[in-house]
């Protein structure tokens, strides 16, 4: 085993320091880990489908996007490069043994792969709602959907040169790569720095939108309660580093304030319109069924057929 690695992140040589390198698992935990794994990933599914049944990115902040695609693959690459001698245990102790050990890493990765299409597809439906707006807006809209473009390149960008560090420094010092190991703790506290702020611009959006707008509740309805459970999953039975799961404790944090923001607007729009309902039955019972004009009218006939 090599002596630059600590103990917690293993450079195994042999078969049994392979074993080292996995994780303890009974089935309850494996069924967990599947079943929240599933849940987590598929969670986004609502979203994306919105977007494309809706076709518009009305109440949702592209800031937020962005952040929330940065957030997710920062934290995909640190769990990804800290379960490397994991990965490769399964290639020397077999899939059966190791895949226990890599659920949380799979489950991160999910839910960034599922993800990286919502910034795309805002960026494909944007014009399909600012195309509505004046031809003054529109030249703003305009400006603010180039930035979104660059913003979205330069993710990209990012994902090609965080792969290609990995990949280089891995293939010359192995995975207890100095560089790789550094990267990864990077990546890990940037991911916890950008989650803190992430879901501010969204609720800010939300806050002044009122309501849901193209925004899955669906999803966050899933993510609200999952997340607290994913997070004692990761800690107690995955046993992964305080940088991979801080993230996901803030990020379910302000899940649940964004989802109860939207319940709240939703039930106060329900509450006024039930109330305007209701005020419009009671004019139209207040009103009389012949107004004093027609009676007045109909009397000035009487009496004129009266002389005839």
């Amino acid at each position: 085993m090599s002596d630059q690695c600590p103990s917690d992140f293993l450079s195994p040589d042999l078969h049994h320091e392979y074993q080292l390198a996995l994780v303890n698992m009974n089935d309850l935990g494996i069924i967990t880990g599947i079943v929240i794994g599933l849940g987590s990933v598929l969670s986004y599914l609502p979203q994306v489908l919105k977007l494309f049944k809706r076709r518009s990115v009305l109440g949702i902040n592209f800031i937020f996007i962005f952040f929330c695609t940065l957030n997710q693959f920062y934290a995909a690459a640190n769990a990804v490069i800290l379960n490397l001698p994991k990965t490769m245990a399964c290639a020397q102790v077999g899939f059966g043994k190791c895949y226990s050990s890599l659920l949380a890493m799979l489950q991160i990765t999910g839910l960034w792969v599922m993800f990286f299409p919502v910034p795309l597809l805002f960026i494909l439906f944007h014009n399909n709602y600012e195309s509505i707006k004046t031809q003054r807006q529109s030249k703003r809209e305009q400006k603010k959907y180039k930035l979104y473009a660059f913003l979205y390149v330069l993710v990209v960008l990012d994902v090609v040169v965080v792969a290609l560090i990995t990949i280089i420094s891995v293939a010359i010092q192995g995975p207890c790569s100095v560089i790789a190991r550094t990267l990864a703790q990077i990546l890990g506290v940037v991911s916890g720095i950008i989650v803190l702020f992430q879901w501010i611009p969204q609720i800010y959006s939300t806050y002044k939108f009122k309501g849901a707008g193209s925004v899955s509740v669906i999803t966050l309805a899933v993510q609200a309660p999952g997340g607290f459970i994913n997070l004692a999953f990761m800690i107690f039975i995955s046993k992964e580093k305080f940088s991979t799961w801080f993230s996901f404790f803030v990020n379910t944090i302000q899940v649940i304030i964004l989802l109860t923001m939207i319940i709240y607007y939703h039930l106060k729009s329900k509450i006024k319109k039930k109330n305007k309902k209701k005020d419009s039955i009671d004019l139209t019972e207040n009103e009389p069924l012949i107004s004093n004009k027609n009676i007045n009218n109909n009397d000035d006939s009487s009496k004129n057929q009266k002389y005839i």
